[in-house]
């Protein structure tokens, strides 16, 4: 994503505070290098004039940007921020710099002075409402590690709407039958997105299956080898679920996708014998790969994955378990997908039969290994054809905590939450769920948020 950085500047308080400049000039270091890492950036001279900001509004035009951050060095008038914006048509965000997060003992009017961008912020912030221009905020401290993951996930967000109308979404096989929450419609879905639904029949997966050579599956089990410990497998299930693994991963590669949803069930899947088990070693290795991946042919769960796993860095496929809610713990359970991106640290992941499923040539070799642990977002998104906004996306923030249950056999975490478990989930159950969401790294509410705007689709936090 192209970026462009607009750093404001005045300096009317450099008689305040001598050798201001220099330590605004550290601050844009900052910014740039966290920027850098991941985007091209057009750097503008700095706005310190009227004058100067038709300049860089004129070279705004000009350079094209898919973003363009405004950052105030210090307390800026708001009349050079009016001026840069003007006419402006890509998403923009004010970028509010911290100085730290504690207030220090010695604290002295010259420190506010050269460390607070604050009143500026708020008078820029002003100026750009009376003009009707809508823009993302964020205020946090550049040059750490959360406020730079922080600035990457909000552009994240920024990317991932641009991104939206080149999105290709891979549907292998039928949604289940009579699963109706899980449908999402292709044709007003790609007329309202410009995103592309490919449908793939399950007879390509059965031919890509059987067109698997010796040398792949032996290659496949060297590289397994390295990562997992192997459970007890018939030789049948073992070589069909690394067949399998196999074939998705072509179907990924020769259609483009971005993210998919397969479906290991009903009678092109379990019930035949050219299959006959859980795929979930093939869709794990899917996501870990960069190709998030529902089952049972959950679209809406597979672009909640998509979003979550580009935000966060990871996408548990996640079914939401009620029946045991500790006061402020939800209990996370899948059929057998994983995605090593969360691996926890330490953690040596198993392959196992599938404890969930049986197939007429067996269970299927699935993944079992815990969830790094720390903070994370459930997503859940649905299509809402009768509220305003055709689309919506569902979050709560929580934390994965310590405790897993191995002799599930399957990927399983427990989910901390800021408030009283049940009350929360009736909170959640009232907002008509699909019933898979996508479990994802990192407090992501904000950007899921920001994400939402730039699309036109509502947004709801359960907590």
């Amino acid at each position: 994503m192209k970026v462009a950085l607009v750093p404001t500047y005045v300096d009317y308080y450099e008689a305040v505070v001598p050798g201001l400049r220099q330590a605004k000039e550290d601050l844009l270091r900052k910014v740039l290098g966290a920027l850098e890492n991941h985007h091209e950036v057009n750097v503008f001279e700095w706005v310190d004039s009227v004058a100067h900001a038709r300049m860089a509004r004129e070279k705004l035009r000009r350079a094209k940007p898919d973003c363009v951050i405004v950052l105030p060095l210090v307390a800026v008038f708001s009349a050079l921020t009016d001026e840069i914006v003007k006419g402006l048509r890509v998403p923009l965000v004010l970028l509010s710099a911290m100085a730290g997060d504690k207030i220090p003992a010695n604290l002295s009017m010259p420190m506010v002075v050269s460390q607070s961008q604050s009143f500026g912020c708020q008078a820029i912030s002003n100026g750009w409402r009376r003009q009707g221009i809508e823009f993302h905020a964020l205020h946090q401290i550049p040059g750490t590690s959360k406020g730079d993951i922080a600035l990457r996930r909000l552009l994240g967000s920024i990317e991932l709407h641009q991104q939206m109308s080149h999105l290709r979404i891979g549907l292998v096989g039928e949604p289940f039958a009579e699963m109706s929450d899980v449908v999402l419609p292709k044709k007003d879905f790609e007329s309202r997105t410009g995103a592309r639904i490919i449908c793939i029949p399950m007879k390509r997966v059965h031919a890509m299956v059987a067109a698997v050579s010796r040398q792949e599956l032996e290659k496949l089990e060297k590289e397994l080898a390295r990562t997992f410990a192997f459970g007890r497998f018939s030789a049948r299930e073992k070589e069909l679920s690394f067949r399998a693994a196999i074939a998705i991963q072509k179907l990924v590669s020769e259609f483009r996708l971005h993210c998919a949803a397969f479906n290991s069930h009903g009678p092109q899947g379990l019930k035949s014998d050219k299959l006959g088990l859980m795929c979930t070693l093939g869709v794990t290795l899917a996501t870990s790969a960069g190709c998030p991946m529902s089952e049972v042919g959950d679209l809406c769960t597979a672009l909640a994955m998509w979003i979550g796993r580009r935000l966060g860095g990871a996408a548990y496929y996640t079914e939401l378990d009620s029946a045991y809610i500790q006061d402020d713990h939800w209990l996370l359970l899948n059929s057998g997908e994983y995605d090593l991106a969360w691996l926890r640290r330490g953690a040596k992941p198993r392959l196992v039969p599938n404890s969930n499923f049986t197939g007429v040539n067996g269970r299927g070799v699935s993944p079992c290994a815990p969830l790094r642990t720390g903070p994370a977002t459930i997503i859940n998104f649905t299509p809402t054809p009768r509220a305003p906004q055709p689309y919506r996306l569902l979050v709560c923030e929580g934390t994965i905590a310590n405790d897993w249950f191995p002799e599930m056999r399957v990927g399983n975490a427990c989910f901390k939450l800021e408030g009283n478990g049940r009350v929360l989930y009736e909170q959640w159950l009232a907002s008509g769920p699909v019933h898979h969401s996508a479990t994802c790294p990192g407090h992501l509410s904000t950007f899921v948020e920001a994400f939402c705007k730039l699309q036109g689709w509502s947004f709801k936090k359960v907590g």
